[in-house]
């Protein structure tokens, strides 16, 4: 992953002063509500659309866990809540840089639609229930992108993008057999 995300970062050594991503095009900023208004991202090629789709799904993880991590959340479920929210706050960001890099697009993904009501019912368990529907939704979430990243592979046209989604799946299916083991007991580990 970390070769990856140098390429991204530097991208094949092209000169991003001037605003243009490795497409040949200005950079633009993309609302992702704005793509749902629009009848979704049906106009755009398809390799575009799937990371705009993926990064949408980062996005419900990164606002549950950014409010329930919060310094005014209070909840039982903070400090997991806060490393969760770091770690998928990464992969959020290679995706965002990927979309920059090929198709100069910074795009701002959609709010996912009853986030708030998520975020309040994991608040509102105690810790060891909190706990477990935390990682239930982190579970859900990461099988949910393999499955999407999976079946769109054999469409995925540009290289870069090809290379970078079968690291996300293998580095999202660790992560499922980690989550589905369930916790350690205690002094194990």
């Amino acid at each position: 992953m970390t070769a990856v995300a140098i390429a991204l970062a530097t991208a094949c050594g092209r000169d991003r002063s001037a605003g243009e991503s490795a497409t040949g095009t200005p950079d633009s900023t993309v609302f992702g509500d704005d793509r749902a208004r629009e009848g979704g991202s049906a106009r755009t090629r398809p390799d575009l659309a799937l990371l705009e789709r993926v990064v949408d799904e980062y996005e419900v993880l990164d606002v549950v866990m950014d409010e329930l991590a919060g310094p005014g959340s209070r909840v039982p479920v903070q400090g997991k809540s806060s490393k969760g929210d770091r770690h998928e706050d990464v992969a959020k960001g290679r995706l965002l840089d990927l979309l920059l890099v090929e198709f100069g697009e910074r795009y701002e993904p959609r709010t996912p639609e009853g986030t708030a009501r998520t975020t309040d019912s994991i608040a509102a368990l105690p810790h060891e229930a909190g706990s477990q529907a935390l990682n239930a939704l982190v579970l859900d979430h990461h099988r949910r992108v393999a499955d999407r990243i999976r079946a769109a592979l054999p469409g995925v046209a540009n290289p870069r993008v090809r290379e970078f989604l079968v690291q996300l799946h293998e580095d999202l299916r660790k992560e499922i057999g980690k989550l589905s083991a369930g916790p350690l007991p205690s002094g194990v580990g």
